[in-house]
């Protein structure tokens, strides 16, 4: 998946569960921060494609990554709170409706955690099914490396096929229009992703 689709992904699933009630807008914000971690694996590609051939979806996407990289980012986030001073400071460039309000709740460490592994390992199954296409080879993801280099990958939709972005991003606008049904709109957005993701599947023999 592409990098909004993940992000995206996060926040759905952050909003589906309800976390936006019980711990407010903090923690859909680290959803989609972290929905993305995993991808730092891809940062090779500025200086060395070799390298970045070798190492993206596998140096980042395993469990041994997505672990850690909760821990500290969680930790980060109870110690400095940077999530927060950031959003308040970009305040002063959106306009009134858009605006941040200051957040009040106290998110306990594990919770953050929490998030910060539930949205990594989601990560993990999103890049499985969306792969190859356009050229490009598959990329298996290889989840309990370095301790098994085993990959696996089930590519239901090649890379770059806009049907997530569009099922995900009509999601967004309808969280914006329908604010009182929040969590049932991601859900159903999330359904209809899989749905998707399914039905493109059978239709190139996947399935």
């Amino acid at each position: 998946m592409t990098t909004p689709e993940h992000t995206l992904v996060g926040i759905h699933a952050a909003i589906a569960v309800g976390a936006h009630r019980r711990f407010g807008w903090m923690v859909i914000v680290l959803a989609g921060i972290a929905s993305n971690l995993p991808d730092w694996d891809g940062l090779p590609m500025l200086v060395d494609m070799a390298r970045f051939e070798s190492g993206h979806r596998v140096w980042g996407h395993n469990f041994f990554w997505i672990i850690l990289s909760s821990l500290i980012v969680a930790w980060s986030q109870v110690r400095y709170h940077w999530i927060e001073s950031v959003c308040m400071r970009s305040n002063r460039f959106l306009p009134n409706e858009f605006r941040f309000e200051k957040s009040t709740v106290i998110v306990p460490l594990f919770v953050l955690v929490l998030v910060c592994f539930s949205a990594q390992a989601i990560h993990l199954p999103c890049d499985m099914v969306v792969s190859g296409g356009n050229g490009l080879s598959d990329w298996h993801i290889k989840p309990l490396w370095p301790v098994y280099n085993v990959g696996y990958v089930f590519p239901l939709i090649p890379w770059g096929d806009f049907g997530p972005t569009v099922i995900l991003m009509t999601g967004a606008i309808l969280l914006a229009k329908v604010p009182t049904r929040l969590s049932l709109v991601s859900a159903a957005t999330l359904i209809c992703l899989c749905a998707y993701l399914s039905i493109r599947g059978w239709m190139r023999g996947m399935l």
